[in-house]
């Protein structure tokens, strides 16, 4: 019978991986970005501006992929092993934000209630660009 040579290194999988890190790091990014928004969020994300909503999702696109890359390679995360990671910093902050989205108007008072929607895509948008980081660097040859 014939192997198949996947071309994954058995010792890169078996790598151990602290889960701790990145949960905790999903954690502090999550009430980071919850205070900041919070406190100063009327002042960037303004769901009735286009420029405003257009910025937002950009500021996504081009700020979470470098700091999902720096995380993993903070840790020498193996490619094998990003997307195992990516879910750890992305689940956390998820969980957390379905109790955010829910409470609106309690956690986010300086936000307009009509921004609840806008806010709940831009969110889904952010943790779905954290996991394709993870997708796509996994194939990545060290």
């Amino acid at each position: 019978m014939q192997t198949v040579n996947t071309g994954v290194n058995n010792a890169d999988r078996n790598k151990k991986m602290s889960y701790g890190f990145f949960l905790f790091m999903s954690f502090m990014i999550w009430l980071i970005a919850t205070l900041v928004i919070r406190f100063w969020g009327e002042t960037f994300f303004i769901p009735n501006s286009n420029v405003s909503m257009v910025a937002s999702f950009l500021f996504s696109v081009f700020f979470l992929p470098p700091l999902a890359y720096s995380l993993f390679a903070w840790q020498n995360i193996e490619p094998v092993q990003r997307k195992d990671a990516a879910i750890c910093l992305a689940i956390p902050g998820m969980l957390l934000d379905a109790f955010t989205n829910y409470f609106f108007p309690y956690f986010f008072p300086n936000l307009p209630d009509a921004a609840n929607g806008v806010f709940g895509a831009w969110l889904l948008w952010g943790y779905a660009i954290v996991l394709i980081t993870g997708i796509f660097t996994s194939q990545w040859k060290k």
